[in-house]
């Protein structure tokens, strides 16, 4: 345990004092365009420094603020069959009604385990909720929560994962919680930098520590092909 946070600690003061060179000019306007160009792929650190640094809004938050698994294209399935029907590795099956998924193939990315009943399974918001509240979201209109709750654009939004370890995830950000799958740590902070740069929202400066030392621990840069954050604003 030791010798890993010595190494931990070493890794981070060399990411540091390579971020602390300045950077050029026209370098340093190149890298705040790319935070904002869709489809561009980024380094997890390098994303990082997209996402502003503030402290959290406290209090206020209620779920149904968030009105959420509607049926935006209005084809009958609301949001959270939608998911089911995207993520899953086999066609489904749907309930008497035609609407609801009731059995598929599942793969939950956080722990590992594999389901086929729609019932075993929650469509996780990866940024919870209420931490998009505290991160700006409080300050949005109605229809601007509705649509970051019914997110479709992309496929990192929201997940479809085990239902007991999405509730012990609850609304944490990763100073808190990281998924039990440690080889899961890579994708889902890169997922989670990639919701907060489309939605605009802010990290507060323990969650921004969080992510670095989660990436480093992981020791994701390592890995033959890193996962990227790549850009994509929310309209």
């Amino acid at each position: 345990m030791m010798k890993s946070r010595i190494t931990t600690a070493l890794l981070t003061l060399l990411v540091s004092a390579t971020l602390a060179v300045p950077a050029p000019a026209n370098a340093a306007t190149s890298a705040a365009k790319a935070c904002k160009t869709n489809n561009t792929k980024l380094g997890l650190l390098t994303a990082l420094d997209c996402v502003p640094v503030a402290e959290e809004r406290i209090g206020g938050y209620k779920r149904s603020l968030f009105k959420h698994w509607v049926d935006a294209n209005g084809n009958g399935k609301n949001t959270r069959a939608e998911v089911l029907i995207a993520e899953s590795l086999v066609s489904v099956q749907f309930s008497s009604t035609g609407k609801t998924v009731s059995t598929g193939k599942w793969l939950s990315l956080y722990d590992g385990e594999t389901w086929t009943k729609a019932s075993d399974v929650d469509v996780d918001h990866v940024v919870a909720l209420a931490e998009a509240w505290r991160s700006g979201a409080w300050k949005w209109s109605s229809s601007r929560r509705q649509s970051y709750a019914n997110d479709l654009g992309v496929a990192w939004t929201l997940r479809a994962v085990t239902d007991n370890v999405n509730q012990s995830k609850s609304d944490d950000d990763p100073t808190y919680w990281l998924p039990p799958l440690e080889s899961a740590n890579c994708v889902y902070l890169t997922e989670w930098v990639a919701v907060k740069i489309r939605w605009k929202l802010t990290v507060d400066a323990e969650e921004r520590q969080s992510i670095r030392d989660g990436w480093l621990d992981a020791r994701c840069f390592a890995l033959s092909k890193p996962p990227v954050v790549t850009v994509k604003i929310a309209p």
